[in-house]
């Protein structure tokens, strides 16, 4: 339904004066779907003679959306070059609401202009997998003989799922290293649907250009598991000549899982810090079945760069790790954001953590103190044989102390039932939140 606001603007887009019809085409795109009534006469000033007006306009029916898309589609089949590309721009503005404009973007990937073909492929990615019927004729201009027009072809395929992963693969022959890169980043869009291409991107990772082999490492790691036959490919690249690209494999087997432990811990030690850093955060990702890095990342803590990373890879490989325990209960005991790390990786060891951490509520200073029990509040359940010192804990003089002391008795439930009366007692605390935490805590008790 039109208001009397678009009728106004529409009205406006008449005016004799530019600035007048610019500034409505401008107000109109403000309002976006709700002024559909106004394409028609917006589609009329796509014609404007001021070459505002007419990059306002096509702003505006890319704002409304799909409703433009009858009238942009009319543009493409006729007209200056300048005014194809303003529709193409608004088209790519819809995005995959402009499905119906499919067939006639794969037409303009025919286009006699570089600069429409390309603009073409380009809202052809904005459109995605709805725009899949276009694929033969992306296929035709991965072949074009314009460089720009072959990258963005295999830019678009990136988008257009599975399907594109034949073509794609086709174009990592082509004599262009960036059209190379585009197919590659293209089929690491795709991901583990697009598992086809794995050898092609082992090949290129071994053989291609510094650039590519960093992109197709990365692709391979989008892949997951299903790359797992490209560890040995990846494990190799490792010892690539440019860190970039061992920075990449490092990452990449991370993402494909335990098969790739053995090359990453030997990478702990790659003269380039940010590879190392990338090899322990792979490690991390792997877990568990990471146990044995569980000694190089003890040793990496003794990196000040890269110590935070080890820390958290030793976090998630967990109670695997726990030999690294009485080396992050050091480490905890200093300063900083390492201190704050190690806690949180104790917190992840379960009950191997436990007598240590006890130790150190017991005699260690506050901050060290808050840290041990933040630890244990992690451990939950399993930090049970701490229960009397939590219970002691509840008399500190730091409220802080006493706060964390009452959660971490709260995550015990009823295993926390020998602090049952120090926890009564800290129903009185002059601390708002420890009496919340204790009654939570006897709720749990008695089974509520």
């Amino acid at each position: 339904m039109t208001t009397p606001e678009v009728e106004r603007l529409i009205e406006r887009l008449a005016d004799k004066d530019a600035q007048v019809r610019r500034s409505a085409a401008e107000a109109l795109g403000k309002i976006g779907p709700q002024a559909s009534t106004a394409v028609p006469a917006l589609g009329k000033a796509l014609r404007d003679e001021d070459p505002h007006v007419v990059f306002d306009a096509a702003f505006a029916l890319g704002r409304i959306g799909g409703a433009s898309v009858p009238v942009l589609v009319d543009t493409l089949r006729d007209g200056s070059i300048a005014l194809r590309r303003r529709s193409l721009e608004a088209i790519r503005m819809i995005g995959h609401r402009a499905v119906d404009a499919v067939p006639a973007l794969a037409h303009s990937l025919r286009d006699a202009s570089v600069e429409i073909r390309c603009y073409a492929a380009e809202a052809l990615r904005k459109i995605g997998r709805a725009a899949k019927d276009a694929i033969p004729e992306l296929m035709l201009a991965l072949k074009d003989d314009k460089v720009d027009v072959r990258r963005a072809a295999a830019e678009a395929l990136g988008d257009m799922g599975a399907e594109a992963v034949s073509p794609l693969c086709k174009a990592l022959k082509d004599n262009d290293p960036n059209v190379r890169f585009d197919a590659v980043f293209a089929l690491g869009k795709i991901g583990p649907a697009g598992a086809g291409a794995i050898p092609a991107l082992m090949e290129a990772v071994q053989k291609d250009v510094g650039s590519v082999r960093y992109i197709a490492a990365e692709a391979l790691g989008n892949m997951g598991a299903a790359a797992e036959a490209a560890v040995p490919v990846l494990s190799k690249a490792l010892k690539d000549n440019e860190s970039e690209v061992r920075a990449a494999a490092a990452k990449a087997l991370g993402r494909i899982g335990k098969g790739a432990v053995p090359a990453l811990v030997n990478t702990l030690r790659d003269e380039d810090a940010r590879v190392r850093r990338r090899a322990a955060m792979a490690l991390g990702r792997i877990g568990a079945d990471a146990r044995e890095a569980v000694p190089a990342l003890v040793e990496m803590l003794g990196d000040s760069s890269l110590a935070i990373e080890a820390a958290n890879a030793l976090r998630n490989i967990g109670p695997a790790a726990a030999s690294a325990v009485p080396r992050l209960v050091e480490l905890m005991k200093k300063e900083g954001d390492l201190s704050r790390a190690c806690s949180d990786a104790l917190g992840a060891m379960g009950k191997a953590a436990v007598e240590p951490l006890t130790k150190v509520v017991v005699g260690g200073p506050p901050d060290q103190r808050l840290r041990a029990l933040n630890a244990l509040n992690q451990i939950g359940e399993g930090a049970v044989s701490a229960v009397h010192v939590l219970a002691e804990c509840l008399r500190d003089q730091d409220e802080r102390v006493r706060f964390n002391a009452a959660r971490a008795l709260e995550k015990l439930g009823t295993a926390a039932a020998p602090a049952a009366s120090a926890l009564t007692r800290a129903l009185q605390d002059e601390d708002e939140d420890v009496r919340y935490w204790a009654a939570e805590s006897l709720r749990r008790i008695g089974g509520q």
